[in-house]
């Protein structure tokens, strides 16, 4: 009876230290699990920080980016009065005023010269007009390309009077001139505009480079001026072009 109880102990001890080790491992299984479903979420989190960081990152640079592509575009709506002799008003949206000193504008401005007077301006890419006595022009602000630091043209109208043009590498094809029913083009180089607003009539003359001129509305090719040619035209109509004799106009 003894031994029998004795055999029973021992299965007892045996089933304990099973079960206990079961616990045991059932333990450190659990223990395990929680560990990485608790390295999963530290996980989850650092990416997530780290993703968020990178969404930051490239939004302040885009609008960094935006900012300083707007402030390009801003700068290229100027265009600058570098120098005038004599008497010169101005105007924008009001009467005449006297001209007292340079001007830096963005908005569209008529000039007019008296006699023995001129205006000179700087526009972008340095492109150059001087404005002759008895004139008037109205200088309106560039056209930029949409969301883009980069200009399309910038139009200017002479009324009455003479100008002379000087036209960059960079700034090719950028300046448009209007006079009467003649549209101008400057592709390159020097060249003239002189209208008598009385008569309508007048000439656009090239001393180097190349100009197309055309009729405002035509569906005809530009006439294409290089240097020491001109166009006349009289009541909007353009003539053929012709020699020039370029000493006799004053490019200074």
């Amino acid at each position: 009876m003894a031994k029998q109880w004795h055999q029973l102990e021992r299965l007892d001890h045996k089933a304990l230290k099973k079960l206990q080790l079961e616990r045991e491992k059932a333990a450190k299984l659990a223990a395990q699990q929680e560990l990485r479903q608790k390295s999963i979420i530290i996980g989850g989190v650092i990416v997530f920080v780290f993703v968020l960081l990178i969404v930051l990152v490239i939004t302040i640079k885009n609008k960094k980016d935006a900012e300083k592509k707007e402030q390009a575009r801003e700068k290229l709506l100027y265009t600058n009065i570098t120098e005038f002799l004599g008497t010169v008003e101005y105007r924008r949206k009001s009467d005449w005023s006297p001209l007292t000193k340079n001007l830096n504008f963005k908005e569209d401005y008529s000039f007019r010269t008296q006699e023995e007077s001129s205006l000179s301006m700087q526009m972008q890419y340095d492109n150059t007009l001087k404005v002759y006595s008895s004139s008037e022009v109205t200088v309106n602000p560039p056209v930029l390309e949409k969301n883009e630091p980069k200009i399309n043209k910038q139009e200017i109208e002479l009324t009455r009077g003479e100008l002379t043009a000087i036209i960059s590498i960079g700034g090719r094809g950028l300046v448009h001139i209007k006079t009467s029913n003649v549209y101008i083009v400057a592709q390159s180089g020097l060249f003239k505009v002189i209208y008598n607003d009385e008569e309508d009539k007048g000439e656009v003359v090239v001393k180097n480079g190349l100009v197309e001129v055309s009729e405002v509305g035509s569906s005809e090719k530009p006439v294409k001026l290089s240097g020491f040619y001109k166009v006349t035209f009289e009541k909007g109509e353009l003539s053929s072009p012709s020699q020039a004799s370029v000493i006799q106009y004053d490019w200074h």
